[in-house]
């Protein structure tokens, strides 16, 4: 009687066993692997639509502007049309590559941390002449050599003052705009101002406006301010010039 008994038990056991996981569920350890997973899909989630809404929003505030003044001129200035219409073809241009490394990153899941982007060094020059092209007046001061950045910070600050001229673009009063960068004590000043007063109010959903520019800012271990004194809009970021891992 004991045999059968003990053959019972044993089959019993393994049947638990085997059903423990259905029934108790997921272990603690597991919970936490796909709650980790899941943190970092959504993080190249943001990555990737704070890549678009920066790229693709500036291109289009600025070919909008431009494509505007240029209608305005078409008979007294054709100068500026063509300059207008230059401006336009390289910026969509640029937009479009720009567009296509994104979705390319998204049929093939690979890390977002090898989207190829402008730095300060290589693509602080050419976003200010398109963005005075739109008909926007923009002064810069630079102090110190952006090819010393890491590729991070340069990247990231890239991006920063190009929403930053996106939103004197959309929601300046058309006055002029001043660029500082200055690169000294381990860090990177970049301050925007114009005149207005209207704050660009974030959005809930992330990736935009100012909550966009404040997610960049705390990429490289950075702070990011702004606000409206004496009828003009400043924003003031800092990022270190050594990233944190």
């Amino acid at each position: 009687m004991a045999v059968p008994l003990a053959a019972c038990a044993a089959a019993a056991a393994g049947l638990l066993a085997r059903c423990a996981p259905s029934l108790l569920g997921p272990t603690p350890a597991d919970r936490l692997a796909r709650a980790e997973a899941r943190a970092a899909d959504l993080a190249v989630r943001n990555r990737l639509a704070r890549e678009l809404h920066d790229s693709v929003g500036h291109a289009l505030s600025a070919v909008t502007l431009q494509a505007g003044a240029a209608r305005r001129v078409l008979d007294s200035d054709p100068g500026f049309v063509r300059e207008a219409l230059a401006a336009i073809e390289d910026t969509t241009r640029r937009t479009v590559g720009e567009l296509d490394a994104v979705l390319g990153l998204l049929r093939t899941g690979d890390d977002a941390t090898s989207l190829p982007a402008p730095t300060l060094a290589d693509g602080l020059d050419g976003l200010l002449s398109r963005t005075r092209a739109a008909g926007l007046t923009v002064t810069a001061e630079v102090e110190g050599d952006l090819a010393a950045l890491t590729a991070l910070v340069g990247r990231e600050g890239y991006r920063i003052v190009q929403e930053g001229l996106s939103n004197a673009l959309r929601h300046g009063d058309g006055g002029p705009v001043t660029v500082q960068l200055a690169l000294k004590d381990e860090e990177l000043s970049l301050v925007l101002t114009n005149p207005g007063t209207a704050p660009v109010k974030p959005r809930s959903d992330g990736g935009r406006g100012l909550r966009g520019i404040e997610e960049r800012a705390r990429l490289p271990g950075g702070t990011a301010r702004a606000g409206a004194a004496d009828g003009t809009w400043t924003l003031d970021v800092r990022l270190p010039v050594e990233a944190l891992p």
